[in-house]
């Protein structure tokens, strides 16, 4: 089966990170994407603006989205603000799809690319839907300080299961694991560190936790199990780094 995953993201026109990066590994992972931008983006060397979409165009794209077919899967990137938020949930409302939810607050070089609050994203919580924070997004979503050991990006993790996810996979990023990576993987039921090998990022290999995020809802919405699923993602942004293709 080729899921349908829906795409809420910011247009980034290069297609470093943003809508396009999702595009792409959406279709790496042989899924339908149906790209909706909730905000443009420009993005250079010294250019930074962003300017979110029209809560009534963005809930109009979703909800002709859906008249044209079964979605299979959401994938939550930037939400620009609480219109944007409230727009999208609700042209998806009783809509059952699995829902992966990436906090993406920050550019990599800290701009602030949402209005939301750290209680908007949490709000989206529920038993299909799986978060995907970096440590910053996670250390923000909890108003804590950043996790510099594994234990700690394992009790970031428990704690925001605690709010209803389905699961949490917080990206351990430059842990100082012993293998060099740690990503920590929490269900209600379990909490697992996924240990592997750090990668170099050459500056143009941008959106990875994008393109993560966006597998991720593809092979659940495939129909595949937590683990194989969040095991083809990470497989995925490996691939990316380390030949740039997903």
């Amino acid at each position: 089966m080729s899921p349908r995953v829906l795409l809420l993201a910011g247009h980034e026109p290069t297609g470093r990170a943003g809508l396009l990066a999702d595009v792409a590994a959406v279709r790496a992972r042989g899924g339908l994407p149906v790209a909706v931008p909730t905000a443009q983006t420009a993005q250079g060397t010294a250019t930074f603006t962003w300017l979110a979409s029209a809560p009534r165009i963005l809930a109009a794209q979703v909800a002709a989205a859906c008249e044209l077919g079964p979605l299979h899967a959401v994938k939550w990137g930037m939400v620009p603000g609480p219109a944007q938020l409230a727009a999208a949930s609700r042209a998806l409302a009783g809509m059952d799809a699995w829902w992966v939810v990436d906090p993406v607050v920050r550019t990599s070089r800290g701009e602030s690319l949402s209005r939301l609050s750290a209680r908007g994203y949490l709000a989206l919580a529920g038993p299909r839907v799986v978060l995907t924070p970096n440590l910053d997004e996670a250390a923000w979503l909890l108003r804590r300080p950043v996790a510099r050991t594994v234990d700690e990006a394992v009790e970031a993790a428990t704690a925001l299961a605690r709010y209803g996810f389905g699961a949490v996979l917080v990206k351990g990023g430059h842990l100082p694991d012993v293998e060099g990576l740690a990503d920590v993987l929490a269900t209600p039921a379990r909490v697992r560190v996924l240990h592997g090998k750090w990668l170099a990022r050459t500056p143009g290999r941008r959106g990875t936790g994008c393109r993560l995020a966006s597998a991720l809802a593809t092979e659940l919405g495939r129909g595949r199990t937590l683990d194989t699923a969040v095991r083809a993602a990470r497989e995925l942004v490996v691939r990316y780094l380390r030949t740039g293709t997903e």
